[in-house]
């Protein structure tokens, strides 16, 4: 499965989580999308995986739900993860405060010029 057909997949999961969740809350789309700054046409967009939805809007819509963020990702696939980066992760967490530091700069720096190529 491409990159793209997983967050495709994603999307839907969430977009049904999250229409679930409103109806279970007694809301409708509308007012919904008054409690979290958006129309009516914006949350059915969400629930429909015809768009995404930022991070402070995600925020606003796990508020007005009374929900835990978990309930509207609990669809979601979540990759394995690799081992090998998992024993960076522990490397790097046994570091002395500085040492670590510098690391993770490195790190997110190496990530930044990968991102843009």
């Amino acid at each position: 499965m491409s990159t793209k057909e997983k967050n495709m997949d994603a999307r839907i999961a969430f977009g049904n989580s999250l229409s679930e969740k409103r109806r279970e809350s007694g809301f409708s789309q509308e007012e919904l999308g008054l409690k979290i700054g958006k129309s009516s046409n914006a949350v059915s967009r969400y629930e429909n995986a015809e768009n995404t939805m930022d991070v402070h809007t995600f925020a606003k819509t796990v508020n007005a739900l009374k929900a835990s963020p978990y309930e509207l990702l609990k669809d979601l696939e979540v990759p394995e993860p690799d081992s090998k980066i998992v024993s960076l992760f522990f490397q790097i967490q046994r570091l002395d405060k500085n040492k670590k530091k510098f690391a993770l700069s490195m790190v997110e720096s190496m990530l930044d010029n990968l991102a843009g190529l």
